[in-house]
Formats: structure tokens, sequence, C-alpha cells
């Protein structure tokens, strides 16, 4: 969790989105040898789809409707890794 490729750093609001759905649970069900690809994926749809959300986390400022979003994404793609 939170490794770093080199040369290519982890923005503040992605490592407390990560953070977030570890600390909340939403990994614990999810295989080990899949928690990288979870994160991947919950990172690439927050980019792509939620940009509002993590804009809030950067500054400090998460709302109600943005934990929604970050709990309901993560509870989502969770669900994929422990059916698969």
């Amino acid at each position: 969790m939170l490794k770093q490729p080199q040369y290519s750093p982890v923005t503040v609001e992605d490592q407390v989105a990560i953070i977030f759905a570890c600390t909340k649970g939403f990994l614990d069900k999810v295989p080990e040898n899949k928690v990288k690809d979870f994160e991947e994926n919950y990172l690439s749809t927050l980019n792509a789809s939620h940009r509002g959300t993590l804009d809030e986390l950067k500054a400090g400022k998460l709302n109600d409707e943005g934990i929604a979003t970050l709990e309901q994404l993560a509870k989502d793609l969770a669900k994929q890794y422990i059916d698969a």
C-alpha cells in the first residue's frame, strides 16, 4: 500500500483516498495479491470521474457527499475483487 514507483510520486489527495479506503475496512477482504490492482483502479476512477472529490481532499475540505463518493466507490470495487 502506497509504495510509489521511482520518479512517479503519488499525489497527496491520492494517498489520502487510499488511506481512507484502507482504514474504513474496504480492503479487509480483498485478496492480498489484488490490493495493488484495487488501488490502481480506485485512483484511476477517482481521477477520471470524481476529480472534485479529490480536489476537496487536496484542500482539506471533504464534505459528506465526498465521503459518500469515496465509500461507495471503494465498496463497489472491493466487491469485484472479493467475488472474483
